[in-house]
């Protein structure tokens, strides 16, 4: 139940309510009326606690307005120009093969999907949206540098930051018995990592990293602050697979943005 809603259900049952709290509730709201002296009157109870004996109607009616559209579809918060408050009832993913275009799954609000093409049993997971679009150099790359073979029909999917570890995605990537994450080096791509592995508990992840990634680390000249080194050991710690990354980092102070690997 929203705020407002909460002060609404209140005031029609005369209970009490934190009236500073309630003033600074609709004075953030871009209403036409305010709450104003000569549009409200209140009892006292104790403290900060009054009943509402009073409220003008037509600054209710615009509360009441705002509070059912509160909390619904982005379609009817909308019709107030507040959609942005509302979370999407769905969400979809791109995936591709090695040579194909792109395909979108589509995804409801109850985590049931659609994809127009075959979904296989293992799934190659890219961060950034260049190492997606040119994903047969990606492939390459990583079937040179590390433990990654490229089977016929894997599903590449692109990754879009930490968006594909919306738990709206769970029903769909729970089919893939394996996915290798090729993420960014640093802290972002092991929290991707991370939020993953925790939605899929049952599903056997690879983390890429090049066989010569110390060497790489080396050749960046830019080092990470003492507290970015600390949330990185944190997921070390809360995560025994991503340890040896997040050790990595901290012993180089560096990271490293998978967009390098395309520039061999």
């Amino acid at each position: 139940m929203s705020r407002l809603l909460n002060y609404i259900k209140n005031i029609d049952s005369n209970t009490p309510i934190n009236l500073n709290s309630f003033f600074k509730c609709v004075d953030k709201l871009r209403l036409s009326q305010r709450c104003e002296p000569q549009n409200i009157k209140t009892t006292k109870i104790k403290g900060s606690l009054y009943t509402v004996d009073w409220i003008n109607d037509e600054l209710m009616r615009e509360l009441r307005i705002l509070a059912a559209d509160d909390g619904q579809s982005r379609a009817l918060a909308a019709t107030q120009n507040r959609s942005h408050s509302v979370k999407v009832n769905g969400s979809f993913l791109l995936m591709r093969g090695k040579s194909e275009n792109p395909v979108v799954v589509m995804i409801d609000g109850t985590g049931e999907f659609y994809y127009p093409t075959f979904q296989s049993k293992q799934a190659l997971v890219i961060e950034n949206r260049q190492n997606f679009i040119d994903v047969e150099v990606m492939i390459a790359f990583l079937e040179k540098h590390t433990a990654f073979e490229w089977e016929q029909e894997m599903n590449v999917i692109f990754s879009e930051g930490n968006e594909i570890s919306n738990a709206l995605h769970k029903k769909f990537l729970s089919n893939y018995d394996r996915i290798y994450l090729c993420m960014d080096v640093d802290l972002g791509g092991l929290t991707i990592a991370k939020n993953l592995m925790t939605l899929l508990p049952d599903t056997e992840f690879n983390f890429l990293v090049p066989d010569d990634i110390e060497k790489r680390l080396d050749r960046v000249v830019e080092r990470e602050s003492p507290h970015y080194i600390e949330d990185v050991i944190k997921i070390g710690l809360s995560t025994p697979v991503l340890a040896p990354y997040a050790q990595l980092i901290k012993d180089k102070q560096k990271i490293l943005e998978q967009e390098s690997y395309l520039h061999e």
